[in-house]
């Protein structure tokens, strides 16, 4: 039996069709016990038993046991079929996704250790426990840092947002050098144009300044006070003594007042 699972899958269909799906069907029971314990398993109806027929179709029983045994320790979010293809012995990431997510992992060990941030809110390594001597990360992790929302993404990410962050920073990085590629001049649709100052080159500056001042709105200067005549004089002192009598009576009548009332 052994030896008939090392064998080639394609073989093995075509030699053995009822061996096939007795061997979908383990595999079928392996993958419901696998997401009782990972969690997330697929709603779709007949997803587990198309995966099953997938896996049997890439891998060996051997090749398919390694992989679901690589999920259990490495995969943080849903296991799907493509964490599975991808983890089987001989089928392993290749070069570029591996080194995106070796940076990924620099990244986080980066943000750990020397990004912080100021009583702002700005976040950065300037702003961390060594805002002078901390190491200098590649301009390819530095820009996929910058797409996909600066240093404040990965300083506040909680373990909700983790999927959705590391999917984002990998496609960055894998797309950094197609779009370092891209030439900017061809974005922009119009050059700017330089706008000539109006009047002639040779006109000289006073007359330019006297001509510019003339544009300016003009503003009424606030009228300065004329000196009273001699009857608006009068007039204020006598309202002026009026109103000092009153104030005398009222300061007599209070005292009377207090005493009538004790």
């Amino acid at each position: 039996m052994a030896t008939e699972n090392q064998a080639s899958p394609k073989l093995l269909s075509g030699s053995n069709p009822s061996f096939e799906c007795e061997r979908t069907k383990s595999l079928l029971v392996k993958l419901v016990r696998f997401y009782s314990v990972m969690g997330n398993r697929p709603d779709e109806p007949g997803a587990l038993a198309l995966i099953a027929e997938i896996l049997c179709q890439s891998g060996t029983d051997e090749q398919i046991a390694a992989a679901m045994m690589r999920c259990t320790r490495e995969c943080r979010y849903p296991v799907r079929l493509p964490d599975l293809l991808q983890r089987m012995p001989g089928q392993e990431i290749p070069a570029p996704e591996a080194e995106a997510r070796r940076s990924w992992d620099e990244l986080m060990k980066f943000v750990g250790k020397y990004v912080g941030s100021d009583v702002y809110g700005n976040c950065g390594p300037e702003h961390g426990w060594h805002p002078e001597n901390y190491p200098k990360l590649s301009d390819r992790i530095l820009d996929s840092v910058r797409r996909t929302g600066g240093w404040v993404v990965y300083l506040r990410m909680t373990d909700q947002d983790f999927p959705f962050v590391q999917k984002r920073f990998l496609e960055e990085y894998s797309a950094w050098s197609a779009v370092q590629r891209v030439d900017a001049s061809k974005l922009l649709t119009e050059a700017p144009r330089l706008h000539l100052v109006s009047g002639s080159v040779g006109e000289p500056a006073e007359t330019r300044v006297r001509r510019n001042c003339s544009t300016l709105p003009t503003f009424k200067a606030k009228p300065v006070p004329q000196p009273m005549t001699d009857a608006q004089l009068r007039d204020r002192r006598e309202m002026l003594r009026q109103q000092e009598e009153t104030l005398k009576a009222r300061k007599r009548e209070t005292p009377e007042s207090q005493v009538r009332q004790e």
